[in-house]
């Protein structure tokens, strides 16, 4: 079974030689309570060593598993592997918005339109990445970490279902402020607006 940790991601790497914050040191509690209620064989996260040594980050996840003698996998695909499977993120689809907009769309419409389009479109790209890494807990207990809004918007646990694989959600919003409510309102942008996804003159 995989044993899901959903987090803000601000809680899941550290700077070096700094203080964890609480957001930090709660995810790290509850990492290792997971790992003793769990036994896992291996952790894996929503991360890459790539993005880690880009933002100069230590991932905790990593530290943890290491001082457990548990193997880890670091499941996201670096900037060469997205241009490969043909992910776009927001920011990029901000941009094509902008570009392509001839009906004077407000700056925060086509910031919730493009951060729809990477939910609808391209997070079940990303997840099926990570499905290829973490597929063999098939018989096994393993622990995988990744952002809130990968379980809130329901895609990973479908791909998740339709592969057969056993999943449990232990943990919720961890480190999770006012300030991630952009997701909530691109995920209603999604609901209310789904032919965003046919428009492939953006993407």
């Amino acid at each position: 079974m995989l044993h899901i940790i959903g987090l803000a991601h601000r809680a899941q790497a550290r700077k070096p030689e700094a203080e964890m914050t609480d957001a930090q040191r709660a995810f790290a509690c509850r990492l290792r309570r997971a790992i003793e209620e769990v036994r896992p064989v291996f952790i894996a996260e929503e991360d890459s060593e790539e993005a880690l040594a880009e933002r100069q980050e230590i991932s905790i996840a990593k530290e943890i598993a290491d001082e457990k003698g548990i193997e880890h996998r670091f499941c996201d695909p670096t900037r060469e592997q997205r241009r490969t499977i043909g992910y776009r993120d927001g920011l990029f689809l901000e941009m094509q918005i902008f570009m392509h907009d001839h009906v004077g769309l407000s700056n925060e419409e086509i910031r919730n339109k493009a951060h729809a389009i990477e939910i609808g479109r391209y997070f079940p790209i990303r997840e099926r990445f990570w499905l290829e890494r973490v597929n063999v807990c098939r018989d096994r207990d393993a622990i995988f970490i990744c952002g809130d809004g990968h379980i809130k918007s329901d895609s990973f646990r479908s791909l998740l279902e339709n592969s057969h694989i056993a999943f449990k959600v232990m943990h919720r919003g961890i480190g999770l402020t006012q300030g991630d409510e952009w997701f909530d309102r691109a995920l209603h942008y999604l609901r209310e607006h789904p032919e965003v996804l046919n428009d492939d003159a953006i993407v």
